[in-house]
């Protein structure tokens, strides 16, 4: 894995049940306002009391968002507001100190690298227990990679510290490296408390499965009344040190389709969603406005079309590219997201979205379609077309599978346009879907052997955080996140460079060279970075858009409910 000690679960695909982040973006990558609904001027200000109903797409598993079992964006959306992070993404994609938990939070050395963070003295857990350098040991300890036993999503970043200690009544932690990490604002996010954990039932690993609800908070929310396939509650959490949230509590509702949710908002079920944006969803969702406003953004996951090497046609460079080279990406986009969202962009990079300072477009000469080119290299890879237009090669005929999450029309869609794309080249693609997450089975097997990975072509969406690193399990020889079958030394030693560089300018052009060389092999080939669609009842205050992984909920204490 180059070094990057990342394991299995550190990548996610963003619609899949165990999801967690991929796309990179700079901290404070660029300007931008967040995108607020809800706003109706004939109503009053918000005031203290009452609850708000938000639909979330997913249910998590469990609620350890560190271990490989639980970790996803639908774990993460519901702590965040529970567990307290160091560094926290804001709607402008920048990357902030938590000043609700941390009073500093600085390098003090460089040889050896040393981290000090000085911790609140009124940041303290729900049962009045300090919050101290014992939580930052307890994230570490589980998160090293020391003990092969313990459940754990990623390894990145702690795996090389040498130490976490506590002083001044454990409410400063110095944190010294035994290797130098650049990425270090990555850590200690939503902690989990230490002197809890170390008592309860089952622990890390088990410990906060299912319905065991966490027992504690550390933020404005804490976690209540958890019915298993309806609903949980987010709370106040009477401890908190801050300013406490308008509302009494939000209650996260499980198990609405997509297409019933302007429905459910119109008969005044859900009050909050922010479902996956499809075209007959963003009108509909306009239909009913002013009761209802909603809008379109720019989030930080994009699609992207994986090509699986072990098929023995898509292990040849040749037909990689020939692909590659018949897709008219710029007119995909067209043809699918744009009708979403006008200002929809082909994506040239696989670390970096458009927009972004360190972005670097390395794929336009694949970016229109050249099917004349793309028969030529066929033709000089010893390919003949035969009936029907279809190449063959040694008597087999170049054909493939391409498969999605089945019932998504946007994707379906996106399916039919490659499908067309490709058959002016003589690649025949068949459909070969299943509904909804169950096609990320084919994806990522639940025996774990990459053997049984069964698809030729996937098309789905990676989703975002701000550390370029999250990338390296993608890639990676022997990753378990590597649906490709994809191994190339050299990527894997460029990310154990950039993952050691301390220099951000340095950084960004190692990550940049290492898309260079991805799309020279071509394993994935990205096509646009993709819209999140947020809906709120206008009398709902302060409802914010965060294409962040954060998601909606990331203000969720600034909600409260309009007088009129």
């Amino acid at each position: 894995m180059g070094g990057s000690g990342r394991t299995v679960a550190a990548r996610r695909p963003r619609d899949a049940a165990l999801v967690v982040v991929l796309l990179a973006v700079a901290a404070g990558a660029c300007s931008r306002s967040p995108a607020v609904v809800g706003i109706d001027d004939t109503l009053g200000p918000p005031a203290a009391g009452g609850q708000v109903t938000f639909a979330a797409e997913q249910e998590p598993t469990g609620w350890n968002n560190a271990t490989a079992t639980d970790a996803s964006l639908a774990t993460g959306l519901l702590v965040d507001n529970v567990y307290p992070s160091a560094f926290v993404q804001t709607p402008e994609l920048e990357l902030v100190m938590n000043e609700d938990l941390l009073v500093s939070a600085e390098q003090v050395s460089d040889q050896p690298q040393v981290v000090e963070y000085r911790i609140r003295d009124d940041a303290t857990w729900s049962d009045g227990t300090p919050i101290t350098a014992a939580d930052f040991a307890y994230a570490w300890r589980q998160q090293n990679g020391s003990d092969p036993a313990t459940d754990v999503a990623s390894t990145l970043g702690y795996d090389r510290i040498a130490s976490v200690e506590g002083s001044e009544e454990d409410k400063v932690v110095t944190v010294t490296f035994a290797q130098p990490y650049g990425e270090w604002r990555s850590l200690f996010a939503q902690l989990l408390a230490a002197h809890v954990m170390e008592a309860l039932p089952g622990g890390w690993n088990d410990g906060l499965d299912g319905a065991n609800l966490p027992p504690f908070s550390g933020g404005p929310f804490a976690l209540a009344d958890y019915v298993p396939g309806e609903s949980v509650r987010l709370v106040r959490n009477q401890a908190w040190w801050g300013e406490p949230p308008l509302l009494d509590a939000v209650v996260v509702r499980f198990g609405i389709e997509a297409g019933a949710l302007p429905q459910a908002m119109a008969n005044g079920e859900i009050d909050v969603a922010s479902p996956s944006p499809q075209i007959d969803l963003v009108r509909r969702f306009a239909e009913l406005a002013p009761e209802i406003t909603s809008l379109t953004d720019f989030g930080l996951s994009y699609e992207h079309l994986d090509l699986n090497v072990d098929n023995p046609f898509l292990a040849m460079p040749e037909v990689r590219e020939a692909i590659a080279l018949g897709l008219d990406r710029s007119a995909l986009v067209e043809a699918t997201i744009a009708q979403v969202d006008e200002r929809a962009e082909r994506l040239d990079n696989r670390i970096w979205l458009t927009g972004q300072p360190a972005y670097e477009a390395h794929g336009e000469r694949y970016a229109d379609g050249d099917v004349a080119g793309a028969r030529r290299l066929l033709e000089e890879a010893g390919f003949v077309e035969g009936d029907g237009g279809v190449y063959h090669r040694d008597g087999e005929p170049l054909a493939l599978r391409i498969s999605t999450t089945g019932g998504d029309r946007l994707r379906e869609s996106t399916q039919l346009v490659i499908v067309e794309q490709l058959a002016d080249v003589g690649i025949d693609v068949t459909v070969d879907n299943r509904d909804g997450l169950a096609v990320f089975e084919k994806f990522f097997p639940s025996s774990g052997d990459p053997a049984d990975r069964d698809f030729d072509l996937a098309l789905f969406a990676w989703s975002g955080s701000p550390f370029p690193s999250d990338a390296a399990p993608l890639y990676a020889e022997g990753s378990g996140q590597n649906l490709m079958g994809y191994a190339n030394p050299e990527v894997d030693a460029l990310f154990a460079e950039a993952l050691a560089e301390t220099d951000s300018d340095a950084r960004d052009a190692l990550y940049n060279r290492i898309d260079e060389v991805l799309w020279d092999d071509l394993p994935t080939i990205p096509l646009y970075t993709k819209p999140i669609l947020l809906a709120a009842r206008s009398s709902v205050a302060s409802v914010m858009a965060n294409p962040t992984s954060r998601g909606p909920l990331w203000n969720a204490e600034e909600w409260g409910l309009r007088e009129g």
